[in-house]
């Protein structure tokens, strides 16, 4: 396929990655057109339309940076997060093999050097002696650490290190900055690389792309021969900063593909001279830590901490005195300060008598062109793109990963610092692709059974807002469906309809109804629907934000589901929904429910998952019955009011095809409280609490379980005292109690840590 379907026209006098500075088309890329087929601007926009669905639905994680309310577990505002989501241009950046060649000969040299100088300043120094780098300044920047030196200092500073370069007018190519300080990159490469798989398979292999996904075990292999000491089977975390971080998508993502933890630093704890994981079992040993957060978050005992309650207390400690071993080591942002940088040539010849291949970007040079799909128009313009290598070190053994992640330029953007959020996949054609050498791994110890506090946590909350999601907006969508298909049952029985409609509504978002003042129906009714929209809003933005924090516990599919629950999320807030809305939003509830019941695995993560739904669905029924069968009505309204609490918790077909009659209260009691076969009844989510509470070895969490039983068998007749249905009263008031102590107990028990613990430093 020629390149003119591409309709791209570099500006001329610019080397640019397609035309090179003669203006011809070159030969890497016209062997590139010809595999990828037809360019033109249709093709390009149905596949950036593509690869922003398959990005949803892989890189979930960052959907929660992108919505526009965030709140907590219990109503409150949420920390809100930093980054925003994405965009992956579907015209791929083009290096040619033997080109890619020499870039990674110089970032194997660039990481050996900056290993060396990261010794010698936190050792000899000798680069200080010989005035390569004067003492004042060295010991003036702020990312120099000296408790990572001196005696017991690491032996291996970088285990992964990453390179930004970019080419210039002329078309050379220059560095831009080096990545020592936990680097990222690597994930979103990844992640980026399945995209396109997914998007072009056949185009990529016609292109002869090198693949890339090895360095993920590369890297495991890396970290595994760190461990300290003889530690067969050695144990491995990510250690993120969390939700909150612009990164956090990649450490998610890339925890997944390592089987590994991702970890928070509350989730670690230093004891007797070694580092502990807070699971569920209590405290179980780290050998290694991957880190993501850079040197100034790290640990909250070291001079110049700044991450707030970040980090691990006592880890710097625990890594010198030998009981963890962390990669990239503390200390390494070092290599990133311009003292250092500016001073690397002189460094270089001073440490490996070497002279660096590749020169710094000078400041404000122009740089080359490379072809960006805009969607706005359908039109393809040159940008100026950065390029991040990635080198993984195992042991004496280094690797580039042949390819990598582009960084697309706004118009003023600094290379170092680029602010447009467009990714480029960059492919390496040409010549042969070694193949990956097969390491024999080490024994496999199953850690299936090992779950974090947090993720125990996280997934517990999960359950419970994805059961307050659904009553919220199936609740909304029984009573505007009841409020369209008969207007005047906002007068029926004086009302009473309206008030028990308006009871249902806040008893899905676990809100009191206050009293209406004598305020007209029609004034408080619509107000009430909208915010119960707002309400069904806020616990799908709370469902997708703890979804976020456990993404690598749930099936891969559950990717494509959170990216509609998000949009949903959105529309829900713009426009007052329509019942399509609802249902789709309920549709997509359900496959969400059905994904965790059939596609995750039914270990401990699984069974706090299930415990918050079954709890939260418990209390829901519970609420439903008191909000709108508890209160005096007349028989015009019991009718739909008994209907809106049977659709509400999807019990009014069965209802129907048992009973074939009217509503009558005690049937619908028996069917919502009693009936061990209805998947929504109160008996039936006691059951599964008790299964649960078992699995779990929890007796304490089990007598309050018989005791919400035993309390369900308060009669349900339909006895009417005093203006109060006594049976629906009686039946609140028995259980919800043991529920809401159920409820606090998983807290206490499972959640639960002291302030501060205290770092114990073993002799």
């Amino acid at each position: 396929m020629s390149l003119d379907t591409l309709r791209y026209t570099p500006a001329p006098g610019h080397f640019d990655e397609v035309t090179g500075l003669d203006g011809q088309a070159r030969p890497v890329w016209q062997g590139v057109a010809r595999a990828l087929g037809t360019l033109d601007p249709a093709t390009l926009l149905e596949r950036q339309r593509q690869a922003d669905r398959l990005l949803d639905a892989e890189g979930t994680g960052h959907l929660v940076h992108d919505l526009s309310l965030a709140v907590g577990r219990h109503g409150d505002e949420a920390q809100r997060s930093q980054s925003h989501p994405w965009r992956l241009d579907p015209v791929p950046y083009v290096i040619d093999r033997a080109e890619f060649d020499l870039l990674a000969d110089a970032a194997l040299q660039r990481m050996r050097v900056l290993e060396a100088v990261l010794a010698d300043c936190y050792g000899p120094r000798t680069l200080v002696a010989a005035g390569v780098v004067p003492g004042a300044v060295l010991h003036g920047l702020p990312s120099f650490r000296p408790a990572a030196g001196g005696p017991g200092a690491v032996g291996q500073w970088l285990t992964t290190y990453a390179l930004d370069v970019a080419r210039n007018a002329s078309g050379a190519w220059h560095v831009v900055a080096d990545a020592t300080d936990a680097p990222s990159g690597l994930g979103y490469s990844l992640l980026n690389r399945t995209v396109l798989t997914r998007l072009l398979p056949d185009g990529m292999r016609a292109a002869g792309a090198a693949p890339i996904h090895d360095i993920a075990d590369e890297l495991r292999r890396a970290l595994a021969a760190m461990a300290p000491g003889d530690r067969r089977s050695p144990r491995t975390v990510l250690l993120s900063p969390g939700p909150a971080g612009d990164t956090y998508v990649e450490h998610s993502y890339l925890a997944t593909r390592l089987g590994v933890h991702l970890v928070e630093g509350a989730d670690l704890v230093m004891r007797e001279g070694r580092l502990w994981l807070r699971s569920i079992d209590g405290l179980e040993p780290i050998d290694v830590v991957h880190r993501r957060l850079d040197d100034a978050r790290l640990d909250p005992l070291e001079p110049g901490h700044v991450g707030g309650g970040m980090g691990v207390p006592g880890l710097v400690w625990g890594a010198r005195s030998g009981g963890v071993v962390v990669a990239n080591a503390y200390g390494t942002a070092l290599a990133e300060a311009g003292a250092v940088t500016e001073v690397l040539d002189q460094a270089a010849t001073a440490l490996c008598g070497e002279a660096l291949r590749l020169p710094l970007l000078p400041h404000g040079a122009a740089l080359a062109t490379s072809p960006v799909f805009d969607r706005s128009d359908g039109s393809v313009h040159g940008r100026p793109v950065v390029v991040r290598l990635q080198v993984v070190r195992r042991g004496d053994d280094h690797r580039v990963m042949p390819g990598g992640a582009g960084r697309v330029l706004a118009p003023g953007d600094h290379p170092a610092a680029p602010t447009a959020q467009i990714a480029k996949d960059v492919w390496v054609v040409g010549g042969v692709t070694a193949r990956p050498v097969r390491v024999v791994a080490p024994p496999q110890v199953n850690f299936g059974s090992s779950v974090p506090k947090r993720v125990a946590d996280s997934m517990y909350w999960l359950g419970r807002a994805a059961e307050r999601a659904e009553v919220a907006t199936r609740a909304l969508r029984v009573v505007a469906q009841q409020l369209e298909q008969d207007p005047a049952l906002v007068v029926v029985d004086d009302g009473a309809w309206a008030l028990g409609a308006r009871a249902l509504l806040r008893s899905a978002q676990a809100v009191p109804a206050a009293p209406v003042d004598g305020t007209p129906v029609g004034e408080w009714l619509p107000a009430e629907v909208a915010g119960a929209a707002q309400a069904a809003a806020a616990q799908l933005a709370a469902l997708v934000q703890e979804a976020a924090s456990v993404r690598e516990y749930l099936s891969a599919t559950t990717g494509r589901v959170l990216g509609r629950l998000a949009r949903a999320h959105g529309a829900l807030l713009e426009t007052s929904p329509s019942p399509d809305d609802l249902d789709a939003v309920l549709a997509d509830l359900a496959a969400l429910a059905g994904l965790a019941m059939e596609s995750t695995v039914r270990g401990p993560a699984w069974r706090f998952l299930d415990l918050g739904r079954r709890l939260e669905r418990s209390l829901a029924v519970v609420g439903a019955i008191e909000a709108a069968l508890g209160a005096a009505t007349g028989p015009m309204a019991l009718q739909p009011l008994a209907e809106a609490t049977l659709s509400t918790h999807e019990s009014l077909v069965a209802y129907r095809r048992m009973y074939r009659s009217d509503v009558d209260l005690a049937a619908v009691l028996d069917l919502l409280v009693h009936d061990d076969t209805n998947p929504r009844s109160l008996t039936f989510q006691l059951d599964r609490l008790r299964e649960h509470v078992i699995g779990l070895g929890w007796p304490g969490g089990g007598r309050l379980v018989e005791d919400a039983a035993v309390a369900s068998l308060v009669h349900v007749g339909d006895s009417v005292v005093g203006g109060r249905r006594v049976a629906v009263d009686g039946l609140v008031i028995a259980v919800r109690g043991p529920l809401l102590a159920l409820a606090d107990a998983v807290v206490q028990h499972w959640f639960a840590d002291p302030v501060n613990p205290t770092v114990v430093r073993g002799q």
